[in-house]
């Protein structure tokens, strides 16, 4: 019974050692994965937490150039922009963010009514966070917008492609767990405990693999789940929009990964090493675009920037420098402009 006993408390001892060094392992992993992808160790930024859209950077709102100062008589326009760190675009000075060139654009002329653009990017949201964050700002803000622009694609697809849930979002799992109960589960007595679990380095590994390992088909349930949620969501968000007098616009926005046509040899690192993960992206926002196309509200800009005689992406094929940044700013301005607002 001794020898059964020391038996147990050595497997024990070894298994608990198996976790902390698998646990160890995945620390560095994704550590290293972030330095890669992000050049930082960190992924997304530092924030705060937020009752209604559950965190917020804690730089606040990222300023705008080229804002039109306020008319007596003569009222602006405002245009919110939310999206995630592609229109935060703390890579680059403010005055390069799209919502700067955009403003900048727009006001050019000094003509006709100026305008006035927020830019409410916060790093790592997508659609899911960003319709939060929308109701969050109309309840707060004196002044309701008068066009709201999404620019998204690249967030919605990578979380989908991480959880294979049609409301991923960043952290989901991380969030989940201190909230749900676990009642159907011994250890969900055990709170703390099952918190830390689905926090994690190894289920973050394990989901971060999920992305270039398990395949994504074009008839996958999660695949056609997520569709269908994505396009409610903004049908949604078209009718909020209204009901506080303004209109609304989806810009699926450019990345390298998914390009088309010519694009620069050799660029972007997931081109180069994670063709798998390349793979799933693809399907996801190629389904996502085709659902929306003939929606009034949506823009496809999946190939705006083919036409590019410099670089414009940075090494993730993902963000964009101040030059591609311009070059989208104006691509929106253009269409604006054709929509006669």
């Amino acid at each position: 019974m001794k020898k059964f006993g020391r038996f147990l408390l050595t497997l024990l001892k070894w298994a608990v050692l198996t976790l902390v060094l698998l646990e160890i392992l995945c620390f560095l992993l994704i550590t290293v994965s972030n330095l890669m992808l992000f050049g930082s160790i960190w992924k997304g930024s530092q924030v705060h937490y937020d009752p209604y859209a559950q965190y917020l950077n804690v730089k606040g709102v990222r300023p705008t150039a080229h804002n039109a100062p306020e008319q007596e008589g003569q009222p602006a326009r405002h245009i919110w922009m939310l999206g995630g760190s592609t229109t935060r675009c703390e890579g680059v000075p403010h005055e390069q963010s799209i919502a700067s060139y955009l403003s900048q654009r727009l006001n050019a002329s000094g003509q006709g009514q100026p305008v006035v653009v927020a830019n409410f990017g916060e790093n790592t949201f997508n659609s899911v966070m960003e319709a939060k964050y929308l109701q969050k700002l109309l309840m707060d803000s004196p002044r309701p917008p008068d066009l709201v622009i999404f620019y998204d694609g690249a967030n919605d697809c990578i979380y989908f492609n991480e959880y294979r849930l049609p409301h991923a979002h960043y952290a989901y799992r991380r969030l989940q767990g201190p909230i749900e109960s676990y009642r159907g589960s011994f250890l969900g007595l055990f709170k703390p405990f099952t918190a830390a679990l689905y926090s994690s380095y190894t289920f973050e590994t394990c989901d971060r693999l999920r992305q270039g390992i398990v395949p994504l088909t074009e008839d996958d349930p999660a695949l056609l789940s997520m569709r269908g949620a994505i396009k409610r969501r903004y049908d949604h968000l078209q009718r909020l929009a209204a009901a506080y007098g303004a209109k609304f616009i989806v810009f699926w926005q450019p990345l390298m990964w998914v390009e088309t046509g010519r694009r620069d040899r050799g660029g972007g690192l997931i081109n180069a090493r994670f063709h798998n993960f390349k793979e799933n992206f693809g399907k996801c926002y190629d389904a996502v675009a085709a659902d929306l196309e003939k929606e009034p509200y949506f823009v496809n800009f999946q190939n705006i920037l083919l036409s590019r005689q410099e670089p414009v992406y940075d090494a993730d094929g993902v963000h964009l420098n101040g030059v591609g940044n311009r070059l989208v700013a104006e691509a929106m301005a253009r269409v604006l402009v054709e929509r006669g607002w």
